[in-house]
């Protein structure tokens, strides 16, 4: 443990270059950690971290996240990558021993350019020990250790949150699951056989003017965690099938919810509402309706394509949609005014009462707080 007042520690490394520096790689345990937080030998500096909030002047950290990693830490699934010190040279006396292959701490306390949040998970999980939890103690971290001035940790810190893209929340949530709603999308997706990775885009958040499939696996992630979050473990089987049995019925009567061709989902794109990200989650909300109130599907047929594409309820130019709000007149950049989608919970709110209303399921199940709609059927 490195010390302070003049006690000198040394710490095994591994020597390896970043950001035109000589750094050092170690491991060290949670143990170790929580012990320099308690000696003062880890210290936060907000100024090089997150800062204060302007009006509390409290440091800005998420107390959330720290719980959510101390918890996946005690549960021992937690992803936590490299942690991050730095011995500022003008403030601690360290040096590289390159015949012991250690570094000398002969003075001073490690700062944390990057990593606050993870350090103090760790020290919390350590502290869940004296309340009864079965925390390793002896658990290692990987640990990069800097020797840069204070004003370089700005830039470990940049490169460390702002350099690298995050991965989409529909590729992170296609890939990993982490509650009942993502995890009933995912099974969703991959078993009705209208949507599957051939419909889904399980990459990318945004679908391309070249992109045929019909939303982004978020969308429906989205729409499931906001209607079927509730679902018990036990239950998400039955749930899945049943809205595989749900989709394959809605397809019948909308069928560009199915696969389409490039240019079939970009005829739809152009002229109707139904294969929207709206929509979507519509159609998931339309479900949990149907669900609770255990109506017949066939009740979804009042939903299908008219023989007149005029006559269609999903019509952009039916006028019942600006009525309820849901398009909205827009200026784009030409200084042409055009209407589209306000994607927002009360607009998703309301596409999932017009469905209702379509289908005559207001009668079947009644929901508090709905506000009265005009009339679409009657547009």
């Amino acid at each position: 443990m490195p010390g302070s007042s003049g006690m000198t520690t040394s710490i095994p490394v591994l020597v390896s270059h970043d950001k035109g520096e000589e750094v050092y790689d170690t491991v060290v345990t949670a143990r170790t950690i929580h012990r320099m937080f308690t000696h003062g030998l880890i210290e936060i500096d907000d100024e090089r971290q997150r800062g204060r909030n302007t009006i509390s002047g409290k440091p800005v950290f998420s107390q959330k996240k720290v719980d959510r990693w101390t918890e996946q830490l005690l549960n021992d699934e937690a992803v936590f990558g490299q942690l991050t010190w730095n011995f500022r040279p003008e403030e601690t006396n360290t040096y590289y021993n390159p015949g012991s292959e250690a570094i000398v701490i002969e003075d001073g306390s490690a700062t944390l350019p990057d990593s606050a949040h993870r350090h103090r998970a760790i020290a919390q999980a350590v502290e869940s020990v004296a309340r009864g939890s079965s925390f390793d103690l002896d658990m290692l971290f990987s640990v990069r250790i800097w020797r840069v001035p204070a004003e370089a940790e700005n830039e470990i810190f940049y490169g460390m949150n702002q350099e690298g893209d995050k991965a989409d929340a529909t590729r992170s949530k296609y890939l990993m699951q982490r509650n009942s709603g993502e995890k009933i999308a995912r099974e969703l997706v991959r078993r009705a056989r209208d949507l599957t990775e051939v419909n889904v885009e399980t990459i990318s958040n945004t679908l391309s003017a070249k992109n045929p499939r019909l939303t982004a696996f978020n969308t429906i992630a989205v729409a499931c965690e906001r209607n079927f979050n509730d679902t018990a473990p036990e239950d998400i089987e039955d749930v899945v099938s049943w809205l595989v049995n749900f989709w394959a019925a809605l397809v019948k009567v909308r069928p560009e919810l199915g696969v389409l061709s490039l240019q079939e989902r970009q005829a739809v794109r152009k002229s109707l509402l139904s294969a929207s990200a709206l929509a979507i989650h519509g159609y998931i909300g339309l479900a949990r309706r149907f669900r609770d109130g255990n109506v017949d599907l066939h009740r979804l047929e009042p939903l299908a394509r008219p023989a007149d594409p005029r006559e269609d309820y999903f019509a952009l130019t039916n006028p019942a949609w600006q009525t309820r709000g849901i398009l909205v007149p827009s200026q784009n950049k030409a200084g042409e005014t055009k209407l589209t989608m306000r994607n927002a919970n009360q607009t998703r709110r309301a596409v999932v009462d017009t469905l209702a209303e379509l289908v005559g399921l207001d009668a079947v199940v009644s929901h508090p707080a709905r506000r009265s709609q005009p009339s679409l059927i009657n547009a």
